[in-house]
Order: structure tokens, then C-alpha cells, then sequence
């Protein structure tokens, strides 16, 4: 590129008008901002009502729980967590069941019934003082939350052991706080999924939803039909040969109710279900398939008891039959026979009476315009596969569960969903492809607190720094920052904090359908037109997604031939080189579909390019240059059966290393867009490796909008 041409447009863009667009509505966090920031741990969620004080409690080698001896079952739960706890902490303990007229001995962790009628359910009151250290409540689920806000508070305490005084009053806004994961797609063991159920309790899940049947198989034992678990009947290259046996699914149910998690298990019916007919030789809809279906269901819940297994997900989703209404109707009786409640997506099969219904759409607007009088559980707010991964928890802080400020007998809470269609080779690089952790604390948070306020427009378009907003994610980042250095160091946690990264946006600019992306910018993108030239804007985050900056899907090209400009400034004190991550097109983890690994030296398959300091920033050494290009979705053909690798997402590759001179430095970056389907986003967030060696934000390093 001719560099006068190149200066005269940074002159034209840094001289146009850099307000950005104004907020779309007003959004309020539960909690104060002052509360947030002077509290001394990072709590996630943060509790409804807490106050501290100087007063604490420095932790001895050994200590007492003692427990109220009228209700053992209350707090049993919360005891085993307890003692796991403290024996992390290499604290000695033993365990007294104590009488209403006996007194608490010193150094003890007392577990109280409230016998508080203010106390909503799963509440719970926390209090660390000289005295020791209070938990209240008036029922099981509040007992076991506490121990772990308080594993939240031990962790973070200090090299003293001196845990800061407080006095919490907590419940959730949600009944209904759950986590989807896809096994009829790709097994996981149970070891595994155990492990996941740990840190999902950490965060008060209350439902683990599994999928456990697909296309690929039914995963479930069957005795009466013992073909469904027969390899030759499956995927091959679907993990054939993994089943849960009945003591699988038992184990996993009593292993989750100890952390206070039901299980709702799903057995997709007539859709997702490519496996049924080669087993069998006839479909799920007909007459015979009806017949086995009703006897699986009759099966699974002989084996498994309604104590264990309340709630059984139909599916239902993305299928049309000849007969839905008679289906679906005749499947729902068969669960209500067997004494248990039906649960099914929607958009589906057109639902029962009283079946609870779990919006799938992703339209805020979708739950009000539902005309059912049917209990629902929202799960709109992008699954984990989708978009890429840093923006997902943007989304998931700013979703207003079921678009209300809590729950209510209708709006039982939310379901975060993790659905890797693609065959993943490697089962444990799921929470790297996937922000499993990250976006599961950002769920929680909405989960359980509530937000009082909806801005739908955030969760794609992140509010201008300095707005309340702003000041609240960026807040959250700084937890969530804490917990993965604290709880998941040796954990795939694919996020860095971003919402302080400021830049100018121009564009989009229309090329000519004849013009290529890899002409001069001048002669390519009609700086001359008067429609679009010059519009400028400042926008926020070190990730953009910018069909929602130019207004929606409805404002893009058909076809695809527009592109965005971006400018920022970065200062530094000396000649340094800094790490960034840097990407552009992220492909979705359920049909593969992107324009693909970039040629060698290119950052981009599309044609983006980054300039600093006027010079193009050469791209990364590919393993497969020009590699996984794929422009439509890839489901039932061999491509998604080729599991992901590492360079395929900006966020798990290594960091791009960016030289810098002393002084102001500009970052110039060209985004187009061409094609139709293109998750036409931009990442570039300064980051640099704690003592662990896991990449964290680089403070040191501003992006700004401009010279300031």
C-alpha cells in the first residue's frame, strides 16, 4: 500500500466524528458498584446483601463443625463439602452434633437452622467473626451454597489464614440454574463429567441437562433393546463403542445430588435420531416406533427412580413428522405415567399441557411473544459452540434471564448449553474450544443475582467506557480474572479480559462486486462515496462483532462486499515488543463453517489485515495454510466428522508478538466481509503470562481510541 495514500486516510478517519452511538436503553446491576469494588474476595456470583468488617477470623490447624442434631439431612451435603474443604486447606476437624441448650465450642464452623421465614429458599446467612464463623438456613440447598461462598472466601484469603469478617444474606433469582452438555454427539466419561459437576456446584448450579442421545446414538443402556448399544448401529467415529450403563447414570445422579445438582436426562425424540432407524428398520414417528419408545421410557425410569429423576427432556426440536401433535402427546402420557414431569425445547413439537418449555431461539424478544401458559427455562442467550469464544460471556453478563428481573412460577431460570457437533477428537479440549468455564461463572452470575435492568443491545455491542454499564462488566472481568488464576490455573479457561479496549470504527465501506479485497484500500472501497465515507464512530472491546454495529443483519450486503475500518493508539515509554491475541473469523464448533485456516502470512482467509505503525504485521506460520475452508455448514458431511485443531481459534493458538516504538503507536486494521454466512468479528487484546505461565490482560498496555 502507497503510504501518502495510506497517511491522507488516517488523517480523513482520525479527523471524523469519533462519538460513538448512543446506549439503547439504561442498565442497572443489582449490586452497587462501590460494593463490588470495596469488598476484599471476589465472589462469584456476588451475594445479594453483604457487609464486612475489620473483624475476622484467622483460621486454626484444627477446628469444630458442629451441626444442629434435630435435622441431620439439612445439612449432610453441606458437611461432606465442608470437610473436603478443610482438608484442602490441611485443616484437622471433627464433627459435633449439638443440643439446642449446649454451648458452641471455640475455633468451630456452626451449620444453624434459620428457622427464618425471610429466608427464601436455597438462602442462606454466612457470618465470619472472632467468635468463628455462622451459616444459617432452612433447607439443604441454602447449607451447601454457603460452604461455598465460603471456599470462595478461604481460597482468597491471606497468607495469615485471616478470613475477612462479613455478614451475608444470599439467595437466587432463579430456581432453576443449569448446565446443557451434548454426550450423544461426543462421549465423556464419567470421570469426567463428575469433574465438571465439582465446579459447577462451586458456582450454585442447581441442573445438570444431559443430552444423551443424538444422531450418533442413544447412549443409555438398554436391556430390552440391547441393539441400541451395539457399536455397528452407531457413528462410527463417534465413540461406538461408549455407552452409560444404568449404574453410570445412578452414580452420576447420586454423585450430583451430593452438590445439591438434579439431573435431567434427554432423550431426543423424533428429530436428532438418525441412529433409530438402521437399528430397528422403521422410523421413531410410526406405530412400532412409538412402541419402542414408550418402552424405553417405561425402562429407564424402572431403573432410575422418580425420587432421582424427577424430569425427563423429549427434545422434540427441529423435525417435522406427519403426525407431531399425536407424538408428542403420546410421549408425554408415557412420561406422566411413569409419575414424572416433561420437559421440551421450543421451537418443537407443539408441547402438552403443563410441559415445561426451554426457548431455544436466540431472540430476547422470543419469551414475549409466547402465548403458552406453560412453565419455560431460557437458554436463548447463545450456546457455547456459537459466536466466538471471548464475546459469549459479554452475552451471558448482560442476558436477562427469562427477561425478567427474577423468577417466578412461569420463569423457572436458565440452562446454558454446550453443544460440540463437530467430532472432537481429544474430549478434554472441549473447555478450550468451548469457553465452558468462563461463560458458566458469567451464566451464574445472571442466574443467581438477577439484573434488574435489559439492554438487549449489549450483549453484542459492548456500552462506552465510563458508563455505569461499562464500569460493571469491567468489574466482573476483574472476578472473573480472579477465579481462573484462583480455581482454574490448570484448567482450559479461554478468556482474557477485553471491555477496556477502545477504538475508531469506519464503515462500512461498499466495495464495487468487481473490485478484490486485495486492491489498494483507495481504489477498492469508494472513499469517495457520499453514503458511507467517513461515518466514525468509538466502540469498545478488544472483540467486536459488527453486524450489530452496522445495525443489524438486515443492514448487510447481499452479496457480501462491504468492509470495516479500525484505528487505535497505544503509548509506550520505551522500544518493546508485547504479546496480543489477535484474530478475525471464528468458526462455530457445530458445522464448521468459516472461510477457513488463511493463506501463509495472512491473518486472515477473508483478507483482513493489520498495519502497525503504517507496517503490515505479518500473520502466524500455519500447520495448514488455506486449510478448513468450509463457506456453508458442514452438518452430515465427512468435514464434521474432522475434529478441530488449535490454530483454528484465535483464543487457543499462542499470542502474536507486536513490536512498538517509544512513544504513540497506531494500530490500523481492515475487516471485510465476503460472504453471506461470515462471522465477520475482530480480536486484539495485550496480554502477557502470569508466574503459572497462563496468559492473562497486559495492563501495561492501552488501546485507546486516540492520543489522550
Amino acid at each position: 500500500m502507497k503510504s501518502n495514500l495510506f497517511f491522507l486516510f488516517l488523517l480523513l478517519m482520525t479527523g471524523a466524528n469519533a462519538q460513538q452511538s448512543a446506549d439503547s436503553g439504561q442498565w442497572h446491576a443489582p449490586q452497587r458498584l462501590l460494593t463490588l469494588k470495596e469488598s476484599p474476595v471476589a465472589l462469584i456470583p456476588f451475594p445479594q446483601q453483604v457487609q464486612w468488617s475489620k473483624e475476622g477470623w484467622k483460621l486454626p490447624s484444627q477446628l469444630t463443625i458442629v451441626v444442629e442434631g434435630n435435622q441431620p439431612s439439612l445439612t449432610e451435603n453441606a458437611v461432606r463439602s465442608l470437610k473436603t474443604l478443610l482438608a484442602s486447606s490441611s485443616i484437622k476437624w471433627n464433627l459435633k452434633s449439638l443440643s439446642s441448650n449446649e454451648k458452641v465450642p471455640l475455633n468451630a464452623i456452626q451449620l444453624k437452622i434459620a428457622n427464618n421465614s425471610s429466608l427464601k429458599s436455597e438462602g442462606y446467612q454466612l457470618s465470619i467473626s472472632a467468635k468463628g464463623i455462622l451459616i444459617q438456613s432452612n433447607d439443604a440447598a441454602g447449607f451447601y451454597y454457603a460452604v461455598q461462598t465460603l471456599r470462595q472466601i478461604m481460597a482468597q484469603k491471606n497468607p495469615v489464614q485471616q478470613l475477612p469478617g462479613c455478614n451475608i444474606i444470599d439467595w437466587p433469582a432463579f430456581a432453576l440454574r443449569g448446565f446443557m452438555h451434548d454426550n450423544g454427539r461426543n462421549f465423556q466419561s464419567i470421570p469426567m463429567l463428575k469433574a465438571q459437576l465439582d465446579k459447577l456446584s462451586w458456582y450454585k448450579f442447581n441442573t445438570f441437562h444431559w443430552h444423551l442421545t443424538d444422531n450418533p446414538a442413544w447412549r443409555a443402556q438398554s436391556k430390552i433393546y440391547p441393539q441400541l448399544n451395539s457399536a455397528q448401529n452407531r457413528m462410527q467415529g463417534r465413540d461406538p463403542d461408549s455407552s452409560y450403563s444404568f449404574e453410570d447414570i445412578r452414580d452420576l445422579i447420586r454423585y450430583a445430588r451430593e452438590r445439591n445438582i438434579s439431573i435431567i436426562p434427554e432423550f431426543d425424540m423424533p428429530g436428532h435420531s438418525k441412529y433409530f432407524e438402521p437399528t430397528f428398520g422403521f422410523k421413531m414417528e410410526s406405530e412400532q416406533g412409538m412402541q419402542v419408545l414408550e418402552k424405553l421410557i417405561d425402562e429407564f425410569c424402572a431403573e432410575v427412580p422418580v425420587s432421582d429423576c424427577p424430569i425427563i427432556h423429549l427434545g422434540s426440536d427441529e423435525v417435522r413428522i406427519p403426525n407431531p401433535a399425536a407424538f408428542i402427546k403420546r410421549m408425554t402420557a408415557r412420561v406422566k405415567a411413569n409419575n414424572r414431569k416433561v420437559m421440551v425445547w421450543n421451537p418443537g413439537l407443539p408441547p402438552e399441557p403443563g410441559t415445561i418449555e426451554q426457548i431455544w431461539l436466540e431472540d430476547a424478544t422470543f419469551v414475549h411473544r409466547r402465548t403458552s401458559p406453560n412453565p419455560y427455562v431460557d437458554s436463548y442467550a447463545g450456546y457455547l459452540n456459537n459466536y466466538d469464544s471471548y464475546s459469549l460471556i459479554q452475552r451471558y453478563f448482560f442476558q436477562q434471564i427469562c427477561s425478567k428481573p427474577s423468577g417466578d412460577s412461569l420463569a423457572l431460570g436458565g440452562i446454558l448449553c454446550c453443544w460440540p457437533d463437530v467430532r472432537v477428537g481429544d474430549k478434554s479440549k472441549i473447555p478450550l474450544y468451548n469457553p465452558v468455564w468462563p461463560g458458566s461463572i458469567a451464566f451464574s452470575e445472571s442466574l443467581w443475582c438477577g439484573r434488574p435492568d435489559f439492554t438487549p443491545y449489549y450483549m453484542n455491542v459492548l456500552p462506552a467506557i465510563g458508563s455505569e454499564a461499562s464500569n460493571h462488566f469491567l468489574e466482573f472481568e476483574q472476578r472473573l480474572r480472579k477465579h481462573k488464576q484462583v480455581f482454574f490455573s490448570t484448567d482450559h479457561f479461554p478468556y482474557v479480559p477485553f471491555g477496556h479496549v477502545e477504538w475508531n470504527m469506519s464503515g462500512p465501506f461498499y466495495r464495487s462486486p468487481n473490485d478484490s479485497i486485495d486492491k489498494e484500500f483507495m481504489g477498492n472501497d469508494a472513499l469517495a462515496s457520499t453514503s458511507m465515507a467517513y461515518q466514525t464512530k468509538k466502540v469498545t472491546g478488544g472483540i467486536l462483532r459488527f453486524e450489530e454495529h452496522v445495525g443489524g443483519s438486515k443492514k448487510l450486503s447481499k452479496p457480501a462486499n462491504e468492509t470495516i475500518y479500525l484505528t487505535a493508539y497505544t503509548f509506550s515509554t520505551q522500544a518493546r515488543k508485547i504479546h496480543a491475541i489477535i484474530g478475525f473469523e471464528a468458526p462455530a464448533r457445530s458445522n464448521r463453517r468459516s472461510a477457513g485456516i488463511p493463506n501463509e502470512g495472512q491473518w486472515d482467509a477473508n483478507g483482513g489485515t493489520i498495519f502497525i505503525n503504517e507496517k503490515e504485521l505479518p500473520g502466524p506460520v500455519w500447520n495448514m495454510p488455506g486449510g478448513q475452508r468450509y463457506l456453508q455448514a458442514t452438518w452430515d458431511k465427512p468435514a464434521n466428522e474432522v475434529p478441530y485443531t488449535e490454530e483454528e481459534f484465535y483464543w487457543s493458538r499462542p499470542p502474536a508478538v507486536v513490536a512498538l516504538r517509544k512513544g504513540w503507536n497506531k494500530i490500523f486494521v481492515r475487516v471485510p466481509r465476503t460472504y453471506l454466512d461470515q462471522k465477520w468479528i475482530f480480536a486484539f487484546v495485550p496480554v502477557k503470562q502470569d508466574p503459572k505461565g497462563n496468559w492473562m490482560e497486559d495492563a501495561s498496555v492501552k488501546i485507546q481510541a486516540s492520543k489522550r
